[in-house]
């Protein structure tokens, strides 16, 4: 019995990183763009051009930077099965 719930549970690891393996949970895309928008305002340079025609507070400009890939942002997910996978934005989509 035990045999069979460790076989479901392993099922689920694999079946999670595959599909999740080129996407970002809405929890990790809000904890980019907090810690990016956080960044910027405490001073850093903004990794795109911001024109002046546009609204230039610290989280929209995370959400464009975000949007065009210029990131250099890894995350780690932790797995139920305590597996850590590391994953880098310059692999996934961001929709």
């Amino acid at each position: 019995m035990g045999l069979k719930v460790s076989l479901l549970a392993f099922d689920f690891n694999e079946a999670f990183e595959e599909l999740w393996k080129n996407r970002l949970t809405k929890y990790e895309i809000a904890r980019i763009i907090s810690a990016r928008a956080l960044q910027i305002s405490m001073g850093a340079i903004p990794l795109i051009d911001v024109s002046p025609d546009e609204p230039n507070d610290s989280i929209s400009i995370a959400e464009k930077e975000l949007k065009r890939d210029v990131l250099p942002i890894t995350i780690r997910r932790r797995l139920p099965n305590g597996k850590v996978i590391v994953v880098s934005l310059r692999n996934v989509k961001v929709q």
